[in-house]
């Protein structure tokens, strides 16, 4: 009998151990966000318009952006910016009472933007959190940008010559854009 106690103590103690070793469930989260230049606390009433998808690959620590504007050209953006290695648009994490947005991620100026005539989208795939928050010296670390996202502290907001606070701006959701939940 104290030998058939001390199996069953070993395949417990063997399965706790192969629970506390095994990693944390990675998640791919979906997040949208409407733009427009009625949000924020200083409002632009800018007619440009603009959706973004993103989605946040928790175990890689990746984030992918997909977002269509329209009123918005090339020649608006923030030049300023533009030539700067962080870009003109950025996720911040909203102010707490009396302190100022903090920077969290930029999308960089170059080859995932294109341009029409009447707007442009963006698209960045895989961007490493942590590469992209070292060009902004975010301390603002991935796991804290994520739980602000879900808990509906953090805008995306695109930056011209004529707001440098940024023209239009949203509020980050969680949820596939007319939906809740996760990808």
């Amino acid at each position: 009998m104290m030998r058939m106690d001390k199996v069953i103590l070993t395949g417990v103690l063997a399965f706790a151990a192969g629970l506390a070793a095994a990693p944390a469930q990675a998640e791919m989260l979906t997040f949208h966000v409407a733009l427009d230049g009625k949000f924020g606390k200083e409002p632009t009433g800018s007619p440009a318009t603009g959706t973004a998808k993103v989605k946040v690959d928790t175990e890689r620590k990746l984030v992918s952006v997909d977002m269509k504007v329209e009123g918005l050209t090339d020649a608006d953006l923030w030049d300023r910016l533009v030539a700067a290695p962080i870009g003109p648009i950025h996720f911040h994490r909203l102010p707490k009472e009396g302190a100022d947005a903090e920077l969290a991620l930029p999308l960089p100026y170059g080859p995932n933007y294109h341009f029409t005539k009447t707007g442009m989208t963006v698209t960045v795939k895989d961007y490493d959190y942590t590469a992209g928050a070292a060009l902004l010296k975010s301390t603002l670390s991935f796991d804290d940008f994520v739980a602000a996202m879900r808990g509906g502290e953090v805008v995306l907001n695109i930056h011209t010559d004529k707001f440098n606070p940024g023209e239009i701006s949203g509020k980050v959701m969680e949820g596939p854009a007319g939906g809740k939940g996760k990808a």
